[in-house]
């Protein structure tokens, strides 16, 4: 429990975000494929290296892909994209619109019904039986994409799905001459 309060400084370097994410569903292709999940990646290949720390959205990944394998109950399929958005692309929540990359994480799963989602960020919150989750992972998450100055947006329909979006800069802050 420590461990999630306390809050740990990223350690930031410009990192091949694809990568990252190919190495991720690795991890969890075949728990996925034993529960007949397909995991598929459409990932933007002009995406340049952002300015990240790695384990820590190696973590976010995780968590998401974990998340949305537990919503669906026999069957489906999560896709991962990625893309590259230009300042006047980035969603109006963004205080300062820049180059962003965006992750999407849509899963086929059972949905989260309209009234839980204004609390699904918050510490604690937990829609799994007990002993399935801690209510920590969506919380920690949204910490870590707010300490890289990005946001996390989800959109879901009961017994369709679920799609989350991470919106991260792609330069450290005030770094006006992009990264080439």
């Amino acid at each position: 429990m420590l461990d999630f309060s306390r809050e740990k400084t990223p350690e930031k370097a410009f990192s091949n975000l694809n990568l990252l994410i190919d190495e991720t569903v690795q991890l969890i292709a075949q728990p996925a494929q034993v529960n007949n999940i397909e995991i598929k990646t459409e990932l933007d290949d002009r995406l340049p290296a952002i300015w990240i720390d790695e384990n820590l959205i190696k973590q976010v990944i995780m968590n998401m892909l974990v998340n949305a394998q537990h919503a669906i109950e026999d069957e489906g399929q999560i896709i991962i994209r990625t893309r590259l958005l230009t300042p006047g692309e980035c969603p109006d929540s963004i205080a300062e619109p820049r180059e962003m990359v965006e992750i999407s994480i849509i899963d086929t799963g059972c949905g989260i019904p309209e009234g839980d989602l204004q609390r699904i960020f918050d510490p604690f919150f937990t829609t799994k039986g007990v002993g399935k989750g801690t209510g920590l992972g969506l919380s920690v998450s949204h910490g870590t994409i707010e300490s890289h100055g990005g946001i996390t947006e989800v959109e879901s329909t009961v017994g369709k799905g679920t799609e989350f979006r991470i919106y991260l800069p792609v330069d450290e802050p005030g770094d006006e001459g992009g990264s080439t």
